[in-house]
């Protein structure tokens, strides 16, 4: 069922307010994080020696060093599997009112007619 044209009036409003509102929240939506290939690599490589640990330690029937061989097999895949963070600064509280204390007010402006 298609919006009617008050809803996507309201809906243009909104995404507007939005977008002034917080930009950063709306580019990091837009372009998801592409995780980096060295990252990657690494993670496989860290990966491969912690295997390459676990089986040493099968062999020679040392448990410790099998649980340290699959924990550094763990911390490889991990690397590997996980997107990077960007790291960011703690955002300054808002002075004004934001987008949802200006929707709250004209629903409840609304509600009362």
């Amino acid at each position: 069922m298609p919006l009617s044209e008050y809803e996507q009036r309201v809906l243009a409003e909104m995404e507007q307010q939005l977008s002034s509102d917080d930009p950063h929240l709306v580019t990091s939506l837009a372009t998801p994080p592409v995780p980096r290939r060295g990252r990657i690599a690494a993670g496989i490589l860290i990966a491969l020696v912690g295997l390459a640990v676990l089986m040493i330690g099968m062999t020679v029937s040392k448990i410790w060093l099998s649980l340290v061989g699959f924990g550094v097999m763990f911390v490889g895949a991990y690397l590997a599997l996980s997107s990077p963070k960007s790291a960011r600064s703690a955002k300054p509280s808002r002075t004004k009112p934001g987008f949802t204390d200006r929707f709250e007010k004209r629903w409840l402006e609304r509600q009362g007619e």
